[in-house]
């Protein structure tokens, strides 16, 4: 991690040479030299911007029961938010950081070893004037008493990265307090409604809501809560996680909401708090998984693995969706089988041949799958219609097995 700037100090690269993309002095001498704007110009006449890279990495942890959906965070060890779970990430190194694509992965190995993975792509800017308390930093004029400024305004490049197993890490001891793979629902236990404990989570979080709006009045807020959470769960679309997260931040329902500038909050709400934004970073990640998995065959694969049984890719889709799947609608939708009618969406893995041997378990040895040849390349139109199970459990919206393969 590189420190914020103090005001009126951009960090500037020592050796210019070796900065990536970046012609030195000497290249200019052909056209002119340096020109007069550039002999001018002053940044510090601007409000100071310090700009980082962060790694959102996601993967999945398959089990006997299933699968897990975790994030590697790290304990930052300084504050602000000391102790408090964050995504690996730093500030943009102008010697050795081209993008701030860079300096995600280069923070990401610093911090926890982990080197990036296959898949990886931008997930989104954040700007919000206050995300990080560092922007306040100052202190008073010995003289005069008046606040002197040190901070910078920070703003953050996030990238997305999944991976089909939770990596070694090897936490840096001296910029972290450790690193770990975590349940993502720790965070967000109410977009977990595989179990009682996600669905009363949701449950709670609604009634709280509702009570929230009927204080506040207006039909736009009803609206909101309406659409984010499914007509009370009957309609729940598990890709509006930054809506319900929304939400809950705008009724003050979660630590994030109650902080003063200085990033302090009394730890009230729902969830496990996580440094800075990081928790809304958490959600806009999420709800773009929860959608690529339906359209984008290689973003389940980066999930999934190479090879997998039915079995272990259905729990893959569950463990992102936060929803159970009806077991032989689901087979039916992704799987390739012989004599297979024609459907508007192709299917996207078929059998390889192979047995997964049974550990201690009777039974048949499950096939082994794989996605089909070419798919990975593939944009699904339509996407993949996922037989999800009632949010109670029940196979409610799963189709009768026939409407989920040809609508798939």
């Amino acid at each position: 991690m590189t420190r914020v700037p103090p005001r009126g100090h951009s960090p500037r690269p020592r050796n210019r040479n070796r900065v990536s993309n970046v012609s030195d002095d000497r290249e200019g001498e052909g056209r002119g030299g340096v020109p007069e704007w550039a002999l001018r110009y002053d940044a510090g006449e601007y409000p100071l911007y310090a700009v980082t890279g962060d790694a959102v990495a996601l993967a999945r942890d398959a089990h006997a029961g299933g699968a897990t959906l975790r994030a590697l965070v790290v304990v930052r060890g300084h504050e602000p938010f000391a102790g408090h779970d964050a995504w690996p990430g730093g500030f943009l190194d102008w010697e050795r950081d081209p993008t701030t694509r860079e300096a995600a992965l280069r923070e990401l190995m610093e911090e926890t070893a982990v080197a990036g993975p296959e898949y990886l792509e931008p997930l989104g800017s954040y700007t919000q004037n206050g995300r990080d308390p560092r922007q306040f930093a100052g202190h008073p004029d010995p003289e005069s008493g008046e606040w002197v400024p040190t901070g910078a305004r920070v703003a953050s490049n996030a990238y997305l990265m999944l991976m089909p197993a939770p990596a070694d890490v090897t936490p840096d001891a001296v910029e972290t307090g450790g690193a770990h793979w975590s349940d993502v629902y720790r965070y967000l236990p109410w977009e977990d409604l595989r179990g009682d404990a996600g669905r009363n989570a949701a449950r709670e979080v609604l009634a709280e809501v509702e009570r929230w709006a009927a204080r506040e009045g207006g039909g736009q807020v009803r609206e909101r809560i309406a659409a984010a959470f499914g007509q009370g769960f009957s309609e729940w679309n598990e890709e509006r996680v930054a809506e319900r997260w929304r939400l809950l931040f705008d009724a003050r329902l979660v630590p994030e909401a109650r902080r003063d500038r200085w990033g302090r909050s009394d730890g009230k709400g729902f969830g496990r708090e996580m440094a800075f934004d990081h928790r809304r970073i958490l959600a806009d990640a999420l709800a773009r998984v929860r959608g690529k998995i339906k359209y984008v065959p290689n973003a389940l694969r980066a999930l999934a693995g190479d090879e997998f049984t039915l079995d272990e890719l259905q729990a893959a889709c569950e463990a992102v969706a936060g929803r159970r799947l009806h077991r032989a609608n689901f087979r039916r939708a992704v799987a390739q089988t012989r004599g297979d009618r024609q459907t508007r969406a192709p299917r996207i893995v078929a059998g390889t041949g192979k047995r997964r041997p049974r550990t201690g378990e009777p039974g048949v040895a499950p096939e082994v799958f794989a996605f089909l040849p070419g798919i990975l390349r593939a944009r699904l139109d339509p996407s993949l219609r996922l037989p999800f199970l009632a949010v109670d459990g029940s196979a409610g919206d799963a189709g009768d097995g026939s409407e989920a393969a040809e609508d798939a």
